[in-house]
């Protein structure tokens, strides 16, 4: 069984948190779109950092509480989910998660 965890689960910036990932032996990690978008890193430099970890970028997690919103912001919404494609393939992320809902508590 393969493990994998998403960075919105760990604080500090990418670069840590793909450290801390690989030190506690996870297979791979799900990047989360805000984190590499304030990273310093490009998509290339984190593909190269996780996999000198030994981790695989499972998964893209660019969207958060995407359809449970006002009409206006779902159509913001539907026109940025054209948008991570390259971001996705510099990165070597096999595909994007489209849905990935978060609730405030």
């Amino acid at each position: 069984m393969r493990r994998s965890i998403a960075t919105v689960s760990l604080s500090g910036s990418l670069a840590d948190k793909l450290t801390a990932v690989g030190a506690a032996g996870f297979d791979g990690v799900e990047i989360f779109e805000n984190d590499l978008l304030g990273s310093d890193m490009s998509p290339e430099d984190v593909r190269r950092r996780a996999a000198d970890l030994g981790l695989t970028i499972d998964l893209y997690q660019p969207f958060r509480d995407f359809e449970a919103v006002p009409p206006d912001q779902l159509e913001r919404n539907l026109r940025r989910a054209e948008g991570p494609r390259g971001q996705l393939d510099q990165a070597g992320t096999p595909f994007p998660q489209h849905l990935h809902l978060v609730f405030d508590v």
